[in-house]
């Protein structure tokens, strides 16, 4: 048996810290004005009357003025020549013909027209207004632009520096210990009667 000491390597991780540039995606807020057209609508009541007419018929006394024609007589006088016939024959006649102015009165009839009253009874179409409201309902439309701020949420990539360790792994120093070997030996044995033994090798192993 023998003692020996077996070493073994051993590994040891160092890190140092570093300065390591990234992008990191960052919120922002974008806003924006936005104009949009809002219309309402209202009903106005304008008052409206709708007048009708009818007719019925009306009965009146009354005096109409009428005419009447009466006839007057109007003679008048005026002289005419008056010839005495002559005797002949056919167209033409022989002798001296004797001729004389008389006097001749002549009348004929003057219509004369004279106003005269008469009562009468008259009908006529007498209107009759009948009138309704009838409102009209006028629809209004008013718009106007309202203009309000929206703000949304863009991602925005930004520089940054992220520090980080950065290890690696080196040699250490080895780890050692005290083990027990056990060596093979060998064993002569004496020789009887011209007869030989053969020694089987056997394993032999460190024993820690």
């Amino acid at each position: 048996m023998e003692t020996a000491e077996v070493c073994t390597p051993a590994f040891e991780t160092m890190c140092a810290p570093v300065d390591l540039a990234v992008k990191r995606i960052v919120d922002k807020e974008q806003c924006q004005d936005i104009t949009r057209t809002v219309c309402s609508e209202s009903i106005e009541v304008i008052p409206n009357e709708i007048c009708t007419y009818t007719y019925v018929s009306k009965t009146e006394d009354t005096v109409a003025t009428t005419v009447k024609v009466t006839f007057e007589k109007e003679c008048m006088k005026q002289m005419i020549t008056v010839c005495q016939p002559t005797k002949g024959y056919g167209y033409h006649s022989y002798g001296h013909q004797y001729c004389k102015e008389v006097s001749q009165e002549t009348c004929y009839n003057v219509p004369m027209v004279m106003p005269m009253d008469e009562p009468v009874m008259v009908s006529y179409p007498e209107p009759i207004k009948k009138c309704v409201d009838r409102p009209i309902s006028l629809p209004r439309i008013s718009c106007e632009d309202i203009t309000e701020k929206k703000c949304i949420m863009v991602p925005e990539i930004m520089d940054d520096i992220e520090m980080v360790d950065k290890c690696k792994t080196v040699l250490a120093a080895p780890s050692c210990q005290m083990v027990e070997l056990t060596l093979p030996k060998q064993v002569c044995i004496e020789l009887v009667y011209g007869h030989s033994y053969d020694v089987k090798e056997k394993e032999y192993h460190a024993k820690v």
